[in-house]
């Protein structure tokens, strides 16, 4: 299993990408992307980052959940992003905020959860994983040309 600095940096590398999906978007903005495979046709990069920027807080409040911490303070007034530099200032403002309360976790908490169903059962280190793939994968999205 990786450790929770691993888990910590694999996100800050899936934020990364994103950061660099959002900024190459240039005038594709409002363009749609992706694949009728991908389960997110038509959806631009507009639309893929008012959809995955947000996300972040439910997995940062996940974490902080099954920790027993006090869940991050949601930084966003609003989750429509009109250009690429609304959405990289959004998701600085949450990277910050998520950030502020996943350093704590630690490595013998990865495998602890809120208990219960869906996305409660799942382990600290599984929310922290997903957040990476979830971040990284509308990277790629965003990245990919349009159809």
């Amino acid at each position: 299993m990786p450790t929770a600095d691993e888990l910590r940096a694999g996100i800050d590398g899936a934020r990364a990408a994103l950061r660099v999906a959002i900024q190459t978007s240039g005038d594709a903005w409002e363009t749609p992307k992706g694949t009728a495979d991908d389960g997110e046709a038509g959806w631009s990069p507009r639309q893929t980052a008012e959809h995955v920027i947000p996300a972040e807080m439910m997995f940062a409040t996940g974490v902080c959940a099954a920790c027993g911490y006090d869940g991050p303070d949601n930084p966003l007034t609003s989750t429509e992003f009109a250009t690429p530099d609304d959405a990289l200032a959004a998701l600085d403002a949450v990277a910050e905020a998520a950030n502020s309360k996943i350093k704590y976790v630690q490595d013998e908490e990865l495998g602890k959860s809120q208990g219960g169903e869906g996305m409660a059962a799942v382990p600290v280190a599984g929310l922290m994983a997903m957040n990476t793939w979830h971040l990284a994968d509308h990277a790629a999205q965003i990245s990919r040309p349009a159809f």
